[in-house]
């Protein structure tokens, strides 16, 4: 597969082999090297020197053709399983189905007061008004840490201090976009790692990509250490 996205560049992949156990997350020189020679057939002159990142991952899979979309043998609890690619856009679908299932067996009343969305300001969709006056309230919004997302130092900061803030770069990268484009966080990711230990009050050091000690930094290079460089 080899996808277009809105940046103009192109998303090569994903291949599936068959795994044991969670653990297995890692790109492999095979796997990279399947994808390469797929891809030239359709798109003969991709440029994989060009690449930005690679990504890999684990998804739970079953034998069957189909979703697994049922009243378990507990009665009043649903399986929603083997969902595999189509998860995105089937996503909508199989909530409807799945409420009509739950509607069976209890009586279902709209909740008023429910809240389907975060409230939250996202200053690339404001207008130029809108900023304006944005940025004459919180400064911060006026500076602009990842700049393929246009995303501000206000909306990092909003997020940090939400009831349940991000820890980690990739916390915020999911919770704002920051590292969400073409760069993929090259430019921006030590930015964020900077608000991130500057808010939370930590060194840099300290600040994970996303696991615990899944660190970025160890230390400092290029300077005296024991009068030896």
């Amino acid at each position: 597969l080899v996808s277009p996205t809105v940046h103009g560049n192109l998303i090569v992949g994903p291949n599936a082999e068959p795994v044991e156990g969670p653990e297995h997350t890692e790109n492999t020189a095979a796997g990279l090297a399947f994808l390469r020679e797929r891809a030239v057939l359709s798109v003969p002159g991709l440029r994989f020197g060009e690449n930005i990142r690679n990504f890999a991952g684990v998804r739970a899979n079953h034998k069957g053709d189909d979703f697994i979309i049922r009243e378990s043998d507990v009665p009043g609890f649903f399986l929603l399983a083997g969902i595999k690619s189509p998860g995105l856009t089937s996503a909508p679908a199989i909530g409807e189905e799945v409420v009509r299932y739950v509607g069976t067996r209890h009586e279902l009343k709209e909740k008023k007061s429910f809240v389907d969305a975060r409230r939250v300001i996202r200053f690339r969709e404001l207008s130029e008004q809108d900023k304006r006056e944005l940025v004459a309230r919180e400064p911060s919004y006026g500076r602009v840490i990842c700049r393929c997302e246009t995303v501000t130092e206000g909306e990092i900061l909003a997020a940090l201090r939400s009831p349940i803030p991000p820890v980690s770069v990739n916390g915020v990268k999911r919770r704002v976009n920051a590292g969400m484009g073409r760069c993929q966080g090259g430019f921006c990711g030590p930015r964020v790692q900077e608000i991130l230990a500057t808010f939370s009050g930590i060194s840099q050091k300290d600040v994970p990509l996303e696991e615990p000690n899944s660190y970025l930094l160890t230390g400092r290079t290029k300077e005296a250490n024991d009068g030896n460089l």
